[in-house]
């Protein structure tokens, strides 16, 4: 199950970052050249604006599933240095789960935004994009989340048996 688990690791962390970086350098671009076409022609990109936000809406719910890949999500750790390694381990595979449970409820939330925005038919001002589309980035950003504190916590889960393995042996 392990190999499978960081096959699926290696794809997603590829997709993950590949979208983040193609969304931060399309909102560089368009930033960039809004400012150079106003300051050279005076002319402005009336959508830059808007379309850079949503961009950077997706950018930090995607972002935050590579945070809780890696583990840079803020945490309280001041109890774990005080536990045992064996005990500190348990502990972060709880937290890890805990995050994994509330993620897990935000998607849904999230998902019944985006049903609403759906029915609601709103669209963005400037780009006349539909509403629901962009929050989309919700349930989508969280759902990765999700998948991130799982597999932390799995991981965790298979340091604890090592980490068992070891001091049973010495």
């Amino acid at each position: 199950m392990m190999k499978w688990l960081y096959r699926v690791d290696m794809c997603l962390t590829a997709v993950e970052r590949t979208t983040v970086a193609l969304i931060l350098l399309v909102a560089v671009t368009i930033l960039v050249a809004d400012v150079a076409l106003r300051a050279s022609v005076g002319v402005a990109l009336a959508w830059a604006a808007e379309l850079t936000r949503y961009g950077i809406v997706w950018l930090v719910l995607i972002g935050g599933a590579i945070g809780a890949r890696s583990g840079a999500h803020i945490s309280i750790d001041v109890l774990g240095a005080l536990l045992p390694p064996k005990a500190a381990h348990r502990l972060a595979q709880i937290a890890a789960l805990i995050a994994a449970g509330t993620t897990a409820m935000l998607t849904w939330y999230g998902w019944s935004l985006v049903s609403q925005m759906k029915r609601f038919g709103q669209t963005s001002a400037s780009l006349e994009w539909p509403m629901w589309i962009i929050y989309l980035a919700i349930p989508i950003g969280c759902a990765l989340m999700t998948l991130r504190f799982v597999q932390s916590a799995l991981l965790l889960s298979e340091d604890v048996r090592r980490l068992n393995t070891a001091q049973s042996t010495a």
